[in-house]
């Protein structure tokens, strides 16, 4: 399948490449913010908040992830297939409703956010298909690379595990 498109895909490489990058950045920082901002796993959920930063990668090189990070592989496992059944159900449909047809935007979509049952989702639109299976793996190579860098790995753990976030959600919860 991806073989008969790679025309299209050596068209659209730069577009590809990037929407990787943004997936793979955005995956990781805004999952790292969001948990912290709802405080997920209340005042002592730092190894839950770590462990579900993975969530749009693949399970194998998410538990990778887990492991540099700090997290706790198990709940990553559950995060990642929870995230993948999520796309596979709703993504076209969503997609759909949201009156996205280009099939690299659909591809790219779904494999960046739903990993591998969200890439089998993708089968019945064979121009999606290929930027979708493409989308997952480049998207779990620019994470796994990303906290592999020291120093963006320590960035995504305090944003993660920051309590002045959660402090900040707590309160506004409170007075709410």
């Amino acid at each position: 399948s991806m073989y008969s498109r790679k025309k299209l895909l050596q068209e659209n490489l730069f577009v590809v490449l990037f929407a990787m990058l943004v997936s793979s950045v955005g995956g990781l920082f805004g999952t790292a913010f969001f948990a912290s901002l709802i405080g997920l796993g209340g005042s002592g959920g730092k190894l839950v908040r770590l462990s579900v930063l993975p969530r749009n990668v693949t399970t194998a090189l998410a538990i990778a992830i887990s492991n540099i990070l700090g997290g706790d592989i198990s709940i990553t496992a559950s995060v990642v297939v929870l995230t993948g059944i999520v796309a596979a159900t709703y993504s076209r449909t969503i997609l759909d409703k949201l009156g996205i047809k280009d099939p690299i935007t659909r591809g790219l979509a779904v494999g960046s956010a739903g990993q591998g049952l969200g890439v089998a989702s993708m089968i019945p639109e064979p121009d999606a298909f290929p930027f979708a299976a493409m989308a997952m793996v480049l998207t779990a190579v620019f994470s796994t690379t990303l906290v592999s860098i020291s120093s963006v790995k320590d960035v995504i753990i305090d944003i993660a595990t920051s309590e002045k976030a959660a402090a900040a959600a707590a309160a506004t919860a409170t007075t709410v």
